[in-house]
């Protein structure tokens, strides 16, 4: 976090409408090293780490940026309540954003602001039990100082039309336009048609972002979860797949059912065939997410 303050203490911050995010739609962006800055800092306070009490008494003033391990599924299959879990891990690898703290049902903990949408979680936000370290958030906790909006910046004159340019051939979509689709009608560009070893059927699976981001866009009425959870046995990459609740079939939707590995369940389509165009998948878990 703090390299991240530095930066905006030397060259201010975007607007979101100036460099808007893309990744998470499936497009990939392009680093924008200049922008006309709306906000600037003149520099930032570290909080004690591991002191708790510490980090309480910033949280009061002002939202505290922490950084977390995010990788175990402690933490990416989090659907509510007050996450109190050792499997969560302290090796740290995402930054998040505490914006409060309080206590139900006498258990005290952290509420932090997530950037993985308002489907995961609690309306895109986490309650971590407060008082362990819970996923290593009182490891290195910052916050800015000294911000500053930045002046309205008149509006540059409007660019002349250009020229039409001739429609782009369509990717082959999948037939809802999301991802986990039954390959037997085809996959999306950015997804292959998998089997994994020791499961029986086959599904679409996007490749993981970042080791363990998975595009959270599933069919209707699918309520497994998207996690990055497998490994191509041949090149290694990793990929994403509907992990649910063995037994229940209601949270793969429609045409697909939940296959037993492992103790946990992963959601694929029966559609009776065996190409040997597809690859070959195997269930790693966290085991090998970074």
């Amino acid at each position: 976090m703090d390299n991240a303050f530095e930066w905006v203490q030397q060259n201010g911050i975007c607007s979101e409408e100036s460099y808007p995010y893309t990744s998470g739609g499936g497009v990939t962006g392009t680093c924008k090293k200049t922008c006309t800055p709306v906000v600037t800092v003149t520099g930032h306070t570290d909080v004690p780490s591991g002191d708790e009490n510490a980090l309480k008494a910033a949280v009061s003033k002002q939202p505290v940026s922490v950084a977390i391990e995010a990788d175990k599924s402690a933490f990416q299959l989090y659907k509510g309540g007050v996450l109190d879990n050792s499997a969560c891990g302290n090796k740290l690898d995402h930054g998040v954003l505490v914006v409060g703290y309080g206590t139900d049902s006498g258990k005290d903990y952290w509420k932090v602001k997530n950037s993985w949408g308002a489907s995961w979680g609690e309306q895109g936000y986490i309650r971590l039990v407060r008082g362990k370290d819970q996923c290593g958030l009182a490891t290195q906790p910052s916050y800015p100082t000294g911000a500053k909006a930045e002046g309205p910046v008149p509006p540059s004159p409007p660019s002349p039309p250009a020229p039409p340019s001739p429609p782009a051939p369509p990717s082959p979509p999948s037939p809802s336009g999301s991802h986990y689709e039954d390959p037997k009608d085809g996959c999306s560009s950015d997804e292959v048609d998998i089997q994994i070893q020791g499961v029986q059927g086959a599904v679409c699976s996007p490749a993981c972002k970042l080791g363990f981001f998975c595009p959270r866009d599933v069919p209707a009425g699918v309520t497994a979860n998207p996690t990055c959870a497998l490994q191509d046995a041949s090149a290694g990459k990793k990929y994403c797949a509907l992990i649910c609740t063995p037994g229940s079939n209601d949270e793969c939707g429609s045409g697909a059912s939940c296959k037993p590995i492992q103790n946990i369940g992963i959601c694929t389509y029966d559609d009776g065939k065996n190409l040997a165009t597809r690859k070959a998948m195997q269930y790693v878990g966290d085991e090998l997410v970074v």
